[in-house]
This record gives C-alpha cells, structure tokens and sequence, in this order.
C-alpha cells in the first residue's frame, strides 16, 4: 500500500530555522501567559500566509527581520506587510 504524504506549510517553515532558534521558539511559547499565546489554528493560518509570502525566506520576514514563528505564536502579533 503506497504511503500518501501531506505537505504542512507551518512545520515546513519551521523545519527551515536553525535548530537552536526553534528549541528557543518552543521555549518563548512556553513562557508566554497562556492569555498572549495564539491557538494553534491561528498560528498555523498566519505561517500558512507566510509561506507564500515574497518577504519570507527560511522562516525570515525580510519586511521586519523577525523569524516568522516568532511574531505568530502571539496573540496580538501583526505582520509588518498587513497580510494577517
């Protein structure tokens, strides 16, 4: 039986960062208060914007120099091009 694959855009784009940003990532998220974190729905919907943003490399915002994951694990992050 042929495995079917699936294609997730946010482990994708955080597959790209080094691993010590990523283990800090997963550290920030823990430290936030739980009222600051976004669901993971809608960080999934914002790295989803993200990966098919120009601006985006390696999980990099070009517009603000920030890694992506960072600014959508907060509730109240923005993205500095107005795309979510």
């Amino acid at each position: 039986m042929e495995e079917k694959l699936t294609f997730c855009r946010q482990c994708e784009i955080l597959n790209q960062l080094p691993k010590d940003v990523l283990e800090y990532t997963n550290k920030l998220y823990r430290l936030l208060d739980k009222k600051d974190r976004a669901t993971d729905s809608l960080i999934s919907k914002r790295l989803d914007i993200c990966e098919g943003c120009e601006k985006n490399t390696a999980g990099t915002c070009q517009s603000c120099g920030c890694y992506v994951a960072f600014r959508a694990m907060k509730k109240d992050g923005s993205c500095p091009q107005k795309k979510w």
